[in-house]
């Protein structure tokens, strides 16, 4: 039987760098609003990649995830799942891979405090229109 990423041994270092496209896939499909589907780029990377880098792109995954709760209207499950990534999100800035990580925390903490404020009368259109945005420099342009 072949094994399958769940079971699949974790990165190395330098592995995980030559892998860092599938990252930046994510973050490039999260900023043209294909949210679903970055939440999936990135999951098998998740599955096998290390800590701490782990818990970095499983906030990434969950902001992803909170704006597929946005697109589909419910309100509360993207609240949630905004405030987990911002948790996990904060233990990386300002920097991480390249990424402005306190940026996106600035621009994600406003689009959750606008759908809580706004107690569900902001529509879903208006929400994603005014998601956050991952700004980035990849690694190897440093």
């Amino acid at each position: 039987m072949a094994a399958t990423s769940r079971n699949a041994a974790l990165l190395t270092a330098d592995q995980l760098v030559e892998r860092l496209d599938v990252l930046y896939r994510a973050l490039d499909e999260f900023n043209d609003r294909y949210y679903f589907e970055s939440h999936e780029t990135l999951e098998d990377l998740w599955l096998v990649t290390p800590l701490p880098e782990r818990e970095f792109f499983q906030g990434v995954i969950q902001l992803a995830a909170a704006y597929v709760h946005v697109a589909r209207g419910e309100r509360d499950g993207a609240l949630k799942l905004i405030d987990a990534a911002v948790a996990k999100l904060r233990q990386f800035a300002p920097k991480c891979l390249g990424i402005d990580v306190e940026a996106m925390i600035g621009t994600a903490t406003a689009a959750r405090r606008a759908l809580a404020e706004r107690d569900g009368a902001l529509s879903i259109r208006e929400a994603i229109v005014a998601s956050p945005r991952w700004q980035y420099t990849r690694i190897g342009d440093l």
